[in-house]
């Protein structure tokens, strides 16, 4: 395809993101290991983590605001963007049954897990929503969907959002500078 075409095309291929939305939110399939499914009432504890029938589940693919990160909004005023994600994750599945697929994770992390909520995506969903940031360093899967939020400014993307990764590591950086200790090595890890 010719670059010159792209102007041309766009239109098309972002109403066919947006018409694709809903076949979007179906759930990856689960990579190798884990696979276990976990089904109940969950609760938000951040705005990519649920505790689903006890268990914490961190949401395979995306990641929400920490604690203590801010955002800006239209208006340039800050706000708590890793409270508000967790409230929007928990209005997600508030009073509903959620059921959620472990996927292996790595050594002393929590467990990752592909969760839906009326046949939905619940990570696509908050994505979709613009209060969590497909983690591309882990999957590609919502990166489309990401891009969709970000063309209608939806949540987050109607301000600025540092992507979280990117915070934790300027954090480190700070606290590092602070205590005079050497830096550890950026995690960019969820």
């Amino acid at each position: 395809m010719k670059p010159s075409m792209l102007p041309l095309i766009l239109p098309f291929l972002l109403a066919g993101l947006w018409m694709g939305a809903p076949a979007m939110a179906a759930p990856p399939a689960p990579v190798g290991g884990g696979g276990d499914v976990i089904e109940g009432h969950a609760q938000a504890t951040e705005g990519d983590t649920l505790l689903v029938d006890g268990g914490e589940i961190r949401l395979f693919g995306i990641d929400a605001p920490d604690p203590g990160q801010t955002c800006k909004n239209r208006r340039g005023a800050s706000y708590d963007c890793f409270a508000q994600a967790t409230k929007e994750l928990q209005a997600v599945v508030q009073d509903k049954i959620v059921r959620c697929t472990t996927k292996e994770s790595p050594p002393k992390q929590r467990r990752l897990g592909v969760c839906t909520v009326e046949g939905r995506d619940v990570a696509g969903i908050m994505v979709r929503a613009g209060w969590a940031l497909a983690y591309t360093a882990l999957s590609p899967d919502y990166y489309s969907v990401q891009v969709l939020a970000m063309s209608h400014r939806a949540g987050m993307w109607g301000g600025r959002v540092e992507p979280p990764w990117l915070w934790r590591d300027h954090q480190a950086a700070m606290d590092a500078e602070s205590t005079g200790k050497p830096r550890k090595k950026p995690s960019g890890q969820p």
